[in-house]
């Protein structure tokens, strides 16, 4: 068996872990956690190996491999903003029994991870609502903003699995495009989650649940929007950048970040996905809607682009108050 040091939260590489993948190791430390969760942990610097910051879940870890945790809220961390976590708080948007709507702020996690105690809307949910057993029913990538819906019981979040299959759910963001979106498009393709942290897009089409409507609001050219990126404080892209309104049904993991980023237009700042090397990228999750209940929120950048050419701000208001329509793939 591998040698565990004196620290629950450290172990020794012996020869029955050697040779093996960073991420698949990582599992003796926290059995627990699934291994997109442990890639996730590496990915953001929440593992060190031989006393240094781990970012590749795969390399190979050799015999005499020290594996630590990072201490608490050490990963995953955005740059400090006003329009992310800690400064935006997540909170009650509304309460549509038998589910409730919360705010997500960028920067905090949905869900609290294995083996982390960075902070979380999970983890937040009894000083928001004490008394009250919710049970989220979406996950938003760290770096997203916006709704999350929850449900109040087991009979509520059955009802919400049984709209998802049937493609009865409708979900609206709003995001930034590095790029030019001359007109709406819908990107079709399937969408692969078994590839590791970064998804990959298949040839073949996809569900119908899990294709992605894009719809340019505001199109800045390269001189505008270096009035953008000042207003949100964002090096200046040197390329045009489109505000857009985005359309999913159930959703996949990163399939808004995947699919702009197979358009050529990948979400402005998502290194991840070949968006620039930017301190953040801009994706919300504007609007909820499914026949029991439907709830809007605006995002917290949005304010900053008040001055900004092209009127972003009645943009995004105009495309999250008008009515919702089924037909949009």
């Amino acid at each position: 068996m591998p040698e565990t040091p004196a620290s629950s939260a450290a172990l020794k590489i012996d020869g029955s872990l050697a040779g093996r993948r960073l991420d698949a190791a990582l599992g003796e430390l926290v059995p627990d956690m699934g291994v997109r969760a442990r890639r996730r942990l590496i990915e953001r610097g929440g593992v060190l190996l031989n006393g240094r910051r781990a970012h590749a879940p795969g390399q190979t870890v050799r015999q005499g491999d020290v594996l630590e945790l990072v201490a608490p809220c050490a990963a995953g961390t955005l740059p400090s903003s006003p329009w992310g976590y800690p400064l935006q708080r997540p909170h009650v948007l509304a309460d549509h029994a038998p589910y409730v709507f919360l705010f997500k702020p960028a920067g905090l996690h949905t869900v609290a991870l294995r083996g982390s105690a960075a902070p979380s809307l999970e983890a937040l949910l009894p000083e928001m609502l004490p008394g009250t057993r919710l049970r989220l029913l979406q996950r938003l990538d760290f770096e997203t903003s916006g709704l999350v819906c929850a449900a109040v019981s087991p009979e509520a979040e059955e009802a919400f699995r049984r709209a998802e299959r049937q493609d009865e759910i409708l979900k609206d963001y709003l995001a930034l495009l590095l790029g030019g979106l001359e007109k709406p498009v819908t990107a079709r393709a399937a969408i692969d989650m078994d590839g590791g942290a970064t998804v990959r897009v298949r040839d073949s089409e996809g569900e119908t649940g899990r294709h992605t409507r894009f719809v340019p609001l505001v199109r800045w050219q390269a001189r505008e929007a270096a009035a953008v990126a000042q207003a949100l404080g964002m090096p200046d892209p040197k390329a045009e950048l489109t505000l857009a309104a985005c359309r999913i049904g159930r959703g996949a993991r990163h399939q808004i970040r995947a699919h702009a980023a197979w358009l050529g237009l990948p979400l402005w700042g998502d290194a991840r996905y070949g968006g620039g090397s930017g301190p953040a990228f801009f994706l919300h999750h504007g609007r909820f809607h499914m026949a029991a209940a439907e709830c809007r929120c605006l995002p917290p950048w949005l304010p900053a682009l008040a001055e900004t050419p092209g009127g972003a701000s009645a943009a995004a208001r105009r495309w999250l108050d008008a009515s919702v329509s089924a037909d949009i793939f």
